[in-house]
């Protein structure tokens, strides 16, 4: 079994043997300290030495603790911990709110310690709860975090990584939120609920301590304490900054794939260069009525003329996909079973613009600045068996969802069927964005779904903005 972490005497010398660079101007950056695969020696950087003086200190006396409470059972309760996220306020470590991830990890030789990447707010004094909001910052941190367990994780890529993040940033409250009623500073802790996308967690008076630690081992501590803030108001369009240049142009790759259980494959993948349109169709269940309805739908797309304005190209695709939808509804307005039907996500782009659109469950990701984030809303049914609430060919009228944008150059978008992201985290998905380069990112999503047994049909397309430098 491997030995427990030595003690603190030992590990002030492997801090300053394993420190990556730290400079007195690294204090407002994220950084990180914990074990890492790749070294021997604890290791951080970009916290300061007073961050990193109270992390050490905090995380020591936890594991002593979690060792009297677990005796030799500690280490694999410990690597089975799940990633926790904590906001603690200001002046309780530093002059500064700290945001972060811990997860569990260990060093070359198997030794286990946590990982902590977390960040310095020097500048924030609102309500700490408004941090919690943004998940696209944790699920992005999370996902970096986690990254530590690959066996083939890299230091180089991990630090490139780390420094594309921006800061957390405050998120909006619904109206009417309470304002805060804690006379304390304290911390909070939190995950999120895989099924429902609900906070749960807990907040503590103080600064962590080892009590605290141990609640994040308790089974049921996410799902019977109280969420640590209230939930985000819903989003709102706002402007977006035009980016650098208007000369963009778009590459993209792709993969499709039957799935380990099917020999039909009734995913179709549709790209058309004029007008840029890119679309992933998925047709509802595995027989000829699945392929009849991805191909119409598909076949109509392929009608869709070019237009001015990003808002009629939008309307010239809603057209083509209500006549899709009539389509398969009249061909069986005489028969006793149910339409062919498909869910479908289309991604439009006009100029420096995009569109999506979508019905059904089939998905949409964005990864800007480092961060990846779902565009899309799964269209399903509250139910024993998971079901369409919105699609192709499904009964009522078609109305899909729209939202729009501008681009930047260095977006990337994921356009996928569902049950990529069943079988694939989207941290998973997330760090395969990041480090893979477009001739080989479909690919490599379509092997690892492969790899964890996707049974069903799965499409992905990658599509990067570049500048366009003639």
């Amino acid at each position: 079994m491997p030995s427990p972490a030595p003690r603190n005497s030992d590990r002030h010398a492997m801090n300053e043997r394993a420190t990556l660079g730290q400079t007195s101007s690294d204090a407002d950056r994220i950084g990180f300290f914990g074990k890492l695969p790749t070294h021997g020696d604890f290791v951080w950087t970009g916290l300061g030495r007073k961050l990193h003086g109270a992390i050490d200190a905090w995380l020591q006396s936890s594991l002593e603790a979690i060792q009297a409470e677990f005796g030799g059972q500690w280490e694999r309760r410990f690597r089975s911990m799940p990633s926790w996220r904590f906001i603690v306020e200001q002046d309780l470590w530093v002059p500064a709110t700290v945001a972060g991830v811990i997860v569990p990890s260990l060093d070359r030789v198997g030794r286990s310690f946590p990982l902590v990447v977390a960040a310095q707010l020097h500048g924030f004094s609102g309500d700490p709860r408004s941090l919690c909001l943004d998940d696209t910052w944790f699920v992005a941190t999370e996902g970096l975090a986690e990254t530590s367990a690959r066996r083939d994780f890299d230091i180089d890529t991990f630090t490139t990584n780390l420094k594309q993040l921006r800061p957390p940033r405050p998120g909006q409250f619904y109206d009417g939120v309470e304002p805060s009623s804690f006379t304390q500073p304290g911390t909070f802790w939190w995950r999120m609920n895989s099924e429902d996308r609900r906070m749960r967690g807990f907040r503590v008076s103080g600064a962590p301590g080892p009590s605290d630690f141990l609640k994040l081992f308790a089974e049921d501590a996410a799902r019977e304490a109280e969420q640590p803030g209230p939930a985000p108001r819903r989003q709102q369009a706002t402007a977006e900054p035009k980016p650098a240049t208007a000369n963009l142009k778009l590459l993209h790759s792709y993969a499709s794939h039957p799935g380990t259980r099917l020999s039909v494959n009734a995913d179709i993948v549709f790209i058309s260069p004029i007008p840029s349109i890119f679309a992933i169709v998925d047709g509802v269940g595995d027989g000829t009525s699945a392929v009849e309805a991805s191909k119409v739908a598909a076949g109509m797309l392929g009608d869709a003329k070019p237009q001015e304005t990003i808002e009629a190209l939008v309307q010239e695709i809603k057209g083509k996909l209500g006549q899709a939808h009539g389509l398969l509804q009249s061909g069986h307005l005489t028969s006793e079973r149910s339409a062919p039907a498909a869910s479908i996500v289309v991604l439009a782009a006009l100029h420096e613009s995009f569109a999506l659109l979508w019905a059904g469950d089939a998905r949409c990701y964005l990864l800007r600045d480092g961060m990846m984030r779902c565009l899309t809303r799964d269209h399903t049914k509250i139910g024993l068996r998971r079901s369409l609430a919105k699609g192709i060919g499904l009964k009522g009228q078609l109305v899909p969802d729209v939202v729009s944008g501008r681009l930047h150059p260095g977006d990337r978008f994921l356009l996928c069927s569902n049950p990529l992201p069943q079988v694939l985290s989207e941290r998973s998905i997330a760090n395969i964005m990041l480090s893979t380069e477009l001739g080989k990112v479909s690919a490599v999503l379509a092997q690892e779904a492969l790899i964890g047994n996707c049974r069903e049909n799965f499409s992905v397309t990658v599509v990067d903005v570049k500048a366009d430098r003639g």
